[in-house]
């Protein structure tokens, strides 16, 4: 089988390590006990950083950080492995992942949580042709995560479970993060009619006193509703606002949508949020 010449590479700096350790048995076995609590200590913020410009440095150490995969995992019969952004709004960060479990459920766009150890510097070819050079983890454990989880940790999150239906056209805003980078409004949308409604997500509002805050449309890391919903179908997704004050009084957000039953009429589905 076919393998792109990244994870040929990443299969042979583990073997070569593999080698290699056994080599430096003896040596180890006279490391000092610092030596040994730094490389079971997991890299810290600033050290993080540092590995990427020198991995070798760090290596054994152990890393728990989050990354957003950017190309489609490769798999064989012993792994899977992953290129993943640290810092996906930069396009920065790559690392090499490795992990022993070839059934690991993940994707392109995914963003993962990755707990695992520093092995060394990869420097070679992508599937492209395009030269790399990144740190390659080997992974102990590799679980999905959210963007607001990983890069955009939530100031306040209030719980609004409030719901408003119109001719069988329901709307209930669930949850509303407010993180430092945007604002993300959790929304169920329901179908109860007997025609397809439509939901104008790019045309949402959010009001706080006078001022007013549109939609990030940039911003994809979160599960997207459908503008097009069939009778008897629920929905759940995220509409993600520009940064809003966690401080601030009267927030209000505000929906439109339609049927396509021309018949009926509809007013925005306001809802205003306790910010309490």
């Amino acid at each position: 089988m076919k393998k792109i010449s990244i994870v040929i590479g990443i299969l042979l700096m583990i073997t070569l390590f593999a080698g290699c350790s056994s080599e430096n048995k003896q040596a180890s076995s006279n490391t000092n006990t610092k030596e040994t609590e730094q490389n079971t200590t997991a890299l810290n913020k600033d050290e993080f950083k540092q590995m990427f410009s020198d991995p070798d440095k760090f290596k054994g150490r152990k890393v728990d950080y989050y990354a957003k995969i950017f190309q489609e995992p490769e798999k064989d019969e012993k792994g899977t492995y992953i290129q993943a952004f640290a810092d996906p709004d930069n396009s920065t960060g790559n690392t090499l992942i490795t992990i022993s479990n070839p059934k690991l459920d993940v994707k392109n766009n995914d963003i993962i949580h990755i707990i695992g150890t520093v092995e060394k510097k990869y420097t070679g070819k992508n599937g492209f042709g395009a030269e790399i050079s990144a740190p390659v983890i080997t992974a102990s454990k590799i679980e999905k995560s959210d963007y607001g989880t990983a890069f955009d940790q939530a100031k306040k999150t209030i719980t609004v479970n409030k719901q408003i239906d119109q001719n069988g056209y329901v709307i209930q805003l669930n949850k509303v993060e407010f993180g430092t980078k945007n604002t993300r409004v959790y929304l169920t949308i329901t179908n109860n009619s007997k025609n397809q409604i439509n939901l104008n997500t790019y045309d949402a509002k959010a009001t706080q006193g006078d001022k007013q805050f549109e939609v990030d449309s940039t911003n994809t890391n979160y599960p997207e509703l459908k503008t097009e919903i069939l009778p008897g179908i629920k929905e759940d997704g995220v509409i993600v606002f520009k940064p809003m004050d966690i401080s601030a009084q009267n927030t209000k957000f505000i929906f439109t949508g339609s049927s396509e039953n021309y018949e009926l009429e509809f007013n925005p589905f306001t809802f205003e949020v306790d910010m309490k």
